[in-house]
């Protein structure tokens, strides 16, 4: 039987001499085979690496995907840290409102009268906390603002209060038995009269210290009449106090004095009967029980 061959002819660009190839029949069959089987197993490797390419992506969107929630984490960290602190400095500002408002004489007056308050259910701590979750960040966050303001606002108003309070006179000049209340009395130098006492007389050991009951202005100290050496103090919206029978000074006219602070000593100068402390307090020039200004149950 005769073969048949395929011949090939191959020209050289360099070489004008030609070269033939001569393949059997069976040959170009096996070498056909080898490339169809080659064509799909290409075709099958570019499919295998394409679903390996959209794995890869997967993988580096799940990657991204995870960094991104790492970071939220981490995000989701700080704010609730920062939240911390700012609850923290709520509470750190509740404390000094809470100060205040404890230090402030007439809120003591008004205590155990009207103020009530309180829940009639039983919270327990852990129903409370598990409330909170990450999704009331944001609601905490608003609710930590505007408790931040309404604080700071109270905060304003309680400390301008208790400067007003600072220049009240709400503490007492000379810790002591009163001898004469403030209204009529009998004439302590007479047996029969009346008279109309203006303020309140302080016992006290002659040089015992007196204190500015308020901060003020000393406007007045000198030797006045009956009152013997007395002491006006200025605090500042029409009240000034007055402090007579004084021995000697230690506020001179004109000083600045702060609440508390010693202004002069007990002595028996003027209209007395022995050492004691005249007080009044007035009000745009009008004399006022001085017990209304002083604390209950002194």
């Amino acid at each position: 039987m005769t073969k048949r061959f395929y011949t090939f002819i191959i020209v050289p660009n360099a070489s004008s001499r030609l070269h033939k190839l001569r393949l059997p029949i069976q040959v170009m069959y096996i070498l056909a085979a080898i490339g169809a089987i080659s064509f799909f197993v290409a075709v099958a490797l570019g499919f295998s690496f394409t679903k390996m390419a959209f794995k890869v992506a997967d993988y580096n969107s799940l990657q991204a995907e995870n960094t991104e929630l790492k970071v939220e984490k981490k995000n989701l960290e700080v704010s609730t840290k920062k939240l911390s602190t700012k609850l923290s400095d709520l509470e750190t500002l509740s404390a000094k409102l809470t100060a205040l408002i404890e230090n402030d004489e007439f809120l003591k007056k008004q205590r155990g009268k009207n103020s009530v308050g309180g829940t009639k259910t039983d919270y327990p701590t852990a129903d409370i906390l598990k409330e909170i979750s990450e999704l009331d960040i944001n609601v905490l966050k608003d609710r930590a603002n505007d408790l931040e303001n309404n604080l700071t606002l109270l905060q304003q108003k309680a400390e301008k209060h208790a400067l007003a309070r600072r220049y009240t006179p709400t503490i007492w000049p000379l810790k002591g038995p009163i001898g004469s209340g403030f209204g009529v009395r009998q004439d302590p130098f007479r047996t029969s009269d009346s008279e109309t006492h203006l303020g309140l007389d302080i016992q006290g050991m002659f040089g015992a210290p007196v204190h500015a009951p308020a901060d003020g202005v000393v406007i007045f100290a000198a030797r006045k009449s009956d009152y013997g050496n007395l002491i006006i103090i200025d605090h500042g919206n029409g009240v000034t106090t007055r402090l007579g029978h004084l021995s000697r000074f230690r506020a001179q006219l004109g000083r600045a004095v702060t609440k508390g602070e010693v202004v002069g000593y007990v002595g028996m100068t003027g209209r007395t009967t022995g050492p004691h402390l005249h007080y009044e307090v007035r009000l745009n020039d009008r004399p006022l029980n001085p017990r209304k200004y002083l604390p209950e149950g002194e």
